[in-house]
């Protein structure tokens, strides 16, 4: 056999052992002539199918599940790695044969923000994006929450082809999130309790932070007091209110008004000079601001009222 016909034949086995998904050697020493150049064609076939191969091997098994989408209605599944049963409970086959488009999996309520988001992107220009968390229904109807991370690939007429995702469960840190948002927010409710101090009385110590949504909860928790129990008044203590600014003293105030259009003296306890000052600086020292020094000072004052 002629050096020729050898160096054919081992072209042959490699590209046929490519052809069945396996991975040969490349070829140890190409040669100078024209079949050198496809002997190196060969090899760089052999290292980009090793590329791939590894790739493929890294998303097997692991949270991280690999879709690639056709651009078509639906987006059908051109390729999906095989721990996607693992994620979604479905079989591997029902994707790769177009049984169930991807679209199919998606929660009803998040299907048009997910499409939002595809087509806002791909009219961008974008080459990749991130999804806002979605949910996918689960084979057994559970939902989970899913994080998308979307490849945009365009053809040489950037004309897009398909889309790969990279998507995950993030089920147990939404759920933990949402967990720790109630429990601030329980928190938040503990840091500003409305307080019965005495007999048509009460009082609400005022901790950490006022800003927003905790102001506006406050007031509308201390309304809702008075109006049940009748309070002919009652006390914001400030004493340990860490942060001071003007939209805080304004919230302040306008609570003060709240509770005396229903009919209650408010009566501001622990102003500080930081908080005096501010008062004066807003013009609002004429106003008729009832103001003490300390809790056991309002306490007095509504005691013998």
């Amino acid at each position: 056999m002629s050096n020729v016909e050898s160096r054919i034949q081992q072209l042959v086995r490699r590209v046929r052992s490519i052809a069945d998904a396996g991975l040969p050697e490349p070829i140890g020493a190409p040669g100078d002539d024209a079949l050198g150049e496809l002997e190196r064609e060969v090899n760089r076939l052999i290292r980009a199918s090793d590329a791939r191969l590894q790739e493929r091997l890294l998303f097997a098994v692991g949270p991280v599940v690999v879709f690639r989408w056709q651009n078509r209605e639906g987006w059908p599944i051109e390729y999906v790695s095989p721990n996607v049963e693992q994620l979604t409970g479905y079989p591997l086959e029902d994707f790769a044969s177009g049984r169930r488009p991807y679209a199919s999996l998606i929660h009803e309520t998040d299907l048009p923000q997910v499409f939002e988001e595809v087509t806002s992107n791909s009219k961008s220009g974008a080459t990749w994006f991130v999804h806002q968390p979605y949910r996918i229904l689960h084979a057994d109807g559970r939902p989970l929450w899913i994080a998308d991370y979307t490849v945009i690939l365009r053809d040489d007429r950037e004309v897009i082809t398909h889309y790969f995702g990279y998507i995950m469960d993030i089920t147990d840190q939404v759920e933990q999130m949402s967990r720790l948002r109630a429990q601030e927010q329980v928190i938040e409710r503990m840091s500003s309790p409305v307080l019965q101090v005495g007999r048509g009385v009460l009082a609400v110590p005022v901790l950490g932070t006022l800003h927003g949504d905790r102001a506006a909860r406050m007031t509308d928790d201390l309304l809702s007091a008075i109006s049940r129990g009748g309070a002919r008044t009652a006390i914001l203590d400030l004493t340990g209110l860490l942060e001071i600014d003007t939209a805080t003293i304004e919230s302040l105030l306008r609570t003060s008004r709240a509770v005396g259009l229903l009919g209650c003296r408010c009566v501001l306890s622990g102003i500080s000079p930081m908080v005096a000052t501010l008062i004066v600086r807003l013009g609002l020292e004429a106003q008729s601001l009832t103001t003490v020094a300390t809790l056991q000072d309002a306490l007095e004052l509504a005691l013998r009222a």
